[in-house]
């Protein structure tokens, strides 16, 4: 990020005050980020901060844009990928960022915060994979925006938890299906039942294998599309 330090305050810059809201909003959440709090970590007056950014939506644009830059898909390097090598390289680094940023899951539900130059960049290298499908860019983009919502979609349930996580005590109960599956569930359903006890079924509740998972059947559904299409 360029910027131009004003001359009352040589180090206050964008790219300064965008690395001050980004640790507090990986700390505190979106909810707590203001311009007062921004400026008394940077040790200035709020209102020297409009001199670099216009208000708080301008400022998570930002934020979202620069995050955006610190994962991204490698559009810019030579290299042939499969589309669902593409897929997967996608999946791993949203997820990496949602894990690292998970303020940006809420962030990015809003259409303003979700398609800077960065996201735009990414979405083109992406949605040009599923080119190799034989579909229109219409169609190539379309996949690529539902993978990206279904793995926005299980960040959320994964920055839920933790924040639910936070707010319990040690000895309490998940309750619902990882209860059912445990084995601790007094009045199981006549087919969720037989998951007691079961192995395999321990990754119904596991995030991450949820979002493997997830990924597979969508592929497997654009596959199934692009020969209708084909057809």
């Amino acid at each position: 990020m360029d910027d131009v330090p004003t001359a009352d305050n040589p180090k206050l810059t964008l790219e300064a005050i965008v690395d001050v809201a980004i640790s507090l909003a990986d700390r505190d959440g979106l909810s707590a980020l203001s311009m007062r709090r921004i400026a008394d970590e940077l040790g200035v007056g709020a209102m020297s901060l409009y001199r670099h950014v216009a208000d708080k939506d301008a400022l998570i644009q930002a934020m979202s844009e620069e995050t955006g830059r610190q994962f991204s898909y490698p559009w810019d390097q030579d290299g042939e990928w499969t589309w669902r090598e593409r897929v997967q390289i996608a999946v791993d680094i949203d997820w990496d960022l949602y894990r690292a940023h998970p303020w940006v899951v809420l962030a990015y539900a809003s259409p303003r915060h979700s398609f800077g130059d960065e996201a735009l960049r990414c979405l083109d290298w992406f949605a040009a994979g599923f080119l190799d499908l034989g579909v229109s860019i219409e169609q190539a983009t379309d996949m690529a925006l539902t993978v990206w919502g279904f793995v926005q979609g299980v960040a959320l349930a994964a920055v839920g938890d933790e924040l639910l996580r936070a707010e319990s005590s040690p000895d309490d109960h998940p309750g619902g299906l990882v209860d059912l599956i445990e084995g601790r569930s007094s009045a199981p359903p006549p087919h969720l039942g037989r998951l007691a006890g079961s192995e395999e079924a321990r990754t119904l509740v596991d995030l991450r294998a949820r979002l493997d998972q997830g990924i597979a059947y969508l592929c497997a559904g654009f596959e199934a599309a692009a020969g209708r299409v084909a057809d």
